[in-house]
C-alpha cells in the first residue's frame, strides 16, 4: 500500500547494495559464461578408456568422477609436475592424501625414490594421454617438461578432476594458464552458440525487483514524491530478467567492479498475472542491450552479465516498459520498499 508518512514514521532503512551483495571480479563474470561452464570430459571423449590396460595390468579400479572447471586451484599442494601446450605451461598438482591414496593403491610400501619414480610416470601418462584423447577443433603439441618449475606458473584458471583408486578418492588439480584458459572459454562459448535456437540478435532486457497491481485511479498516488510503498516481497539478491514484455530469466544480483551484474540461477520463472482491472507498476534497476550471442550463453545457470549499471540504490517505476518515475529501495521490517523520488 503507498503511504505518505516520511521514512522516520515508517522506520525505513536504507539498502545498501554493497552489504548485501556477493563481490564478483571481472575475470569471474567473464568466465562465468564460457570456461567455468565448460565441460572438459566432453573434449575428451577416450581419456577414462586409455587407462583401462594399465589399471588392469596393476590389478586397480579406477574411475573418473568428476571433471570440473574452477578459477584456481588450492595453494600449497604438494606433489607437482608441469608440461606444455602449444609452449603455454600447465601444472599438474596434488595434495598431500590423495598421493598418499595413488602410491598406496599402485606401489604399496614402495621407498621414497621408488615412489617418486611411480608419480612422475603417471604424470607423463597423463598428459600424454590427454594429447591423444584430444578432440577440439584444433591440434596441440602437448609435451612434459620436467625443467618448467609448477609453482612459478601464472594461473589463470583450473580444472579439478575427482577420480577414485579402488573406492579411494583422490583429486588431480590442472593449473592453466591466461592463453589456454582463453582458448577453452572461447571454444565452449561458441559451441554454445552455434547449439542455441535463440535468435543470434541484440536483446533488451529489463532487470526486475519486484512489481506491483495498482488500480489506474492510483496511480498517481503511487507516483507522487514523497510516497513509501512496501513492496512486500522480502529482502533479497534475486531479481527476474524481462524481454519483450515477458519474463525470461530467474537471476541473482552480483557486485562487478561498482556494477551491477546479474547471475542466472536455476529453476524457471514463476509466472505472474495481474488482477483485473489493475495496472502493472515494475520496480527496475534499469534495462540492458544483451549482444546478439550473448543470449545463449546466459542460457547456462552460473553466468553472469555485468551490466552498466553503477551500484546504487535508485530503481526505477515502469508502466506498459515506459519509465514514469525514480524512487530509492529501502528495507522495511526485512521487506523491501521504495520511496518516491
Amino acid at each position: 500500500m503507498a503511504q505518505e508518512e516520511t521514512q522516520e514514521e515508517v522506520a525505513l532503512q536504507p539498502w545498501n547494495p554493497t552489504e548485501y551483495l556477493r563481490k564478483v571480479d571481472e575475470w569471474e563474470a567473464r568466465l562465468s559464461r564460457g570456461f567455468l561452464r565448460c565441460e572438459p570430459a566432453k573434449w575428451f571423449p577416450g581419456y577414462a578408456t586409455s587407462w583401462l590396460p594399465l589399471a588392469h595390468s596393476l590389478g586397480i579400479e579406477v574411475r573418473i568422477r568428476e571433471t570440473k572447471p574452477v578459477l584456481s586451484a588450492p595453494a600449497g599442494l604438494d606433489t607437482a609436475f608441469a608440461a606444455t601446450v602449444d609452449d603455454e605451461p600447465l601444472g599438474l598438482f596434488m595434495d598431500a592424501s590423495s598421493t598418499r591414496v595413488l602410491l598406496d593403491a599402485v606401489v604399496p610400501g614402495a621407498s621414497s625414490q621408488a615412489s617418486d619414480v611411480v608419480l612422475e610416470y603417471l604424470a607423463r601418462r597423463f598428459i600424454s594421454s590427454l594429447a591423444i584423447t584430444w578432440s577440439g577443433p584444433e591440434s596441440s603439441v602437448v609435451l612434459f617438461d620436467s625443467e618448467i618449475n609448477p609453482r612459478a606458473i601464472r594461473e589463470a584458471g583450473a580444472v579439478k578432476v575427482t577420480i577414485e583408486v579402488n573406492g579411494n578418492r583422490i583429486v588431480l588439480w590442472l593449473a592453466l594458464g591466461r592463453v589456454l584458459v582463453e582458448r577453452l572459454d572461447g571454444l565452449w562459448r561458441r559451441q554454445v552458440q552455434s547449439v542455441s535456437r535463440l535468435p543470434h540478435a541484440e536483446k533488451l532486457v529489463r532487470i526486475g525487483i519486484a512489481q506491483l497491481a495498482v488500480p489506474p485511479a492510483m496511480l498517481g498516488d503511487y507516483l507522487k514524491s514523497g510516497t513509501i510503498v512496501d513492496l512486500e516481497v522480502p529482502v533479497s539478491d534475486t531479481v527476474v530478467l524481462r524481454t519483450e514484455g515477458t519474463d525470461w530469466l530467474p537471476a541473482r544480483l552480483c557486485e562487478v567492479d561498482g556494477k551491477f551484474g546479474v547471475e542466472v540461477v536455476t529453476g524457471p520463472v514463476s509466472p505472474s498475472s495481474l488482477p483485473e482491472g489493475t495496472t502493472r507498476l515494475a520496480i527496475e534497476l534499469g534495462t540492458e542491450n544483451i549482444p546478439a550471442g550473448v543470449s545463449a550463453e546466459l542460457s547456462q545457470v552460473g553466468a553472469i552479465w555485468q551490466t552498466a549499471i553503477p551500484v546504487a540504490d535508485r530503481v526505477q517505476l515502469v508502466i506498459n516498459d515506459e519509465k514514469v518515475g525514480e524512487a530509492r529501495l529501502c528495507v522495511y521490517q526485512g521487506r523491501f520498499a521504495i520511496n518516491v523520488i
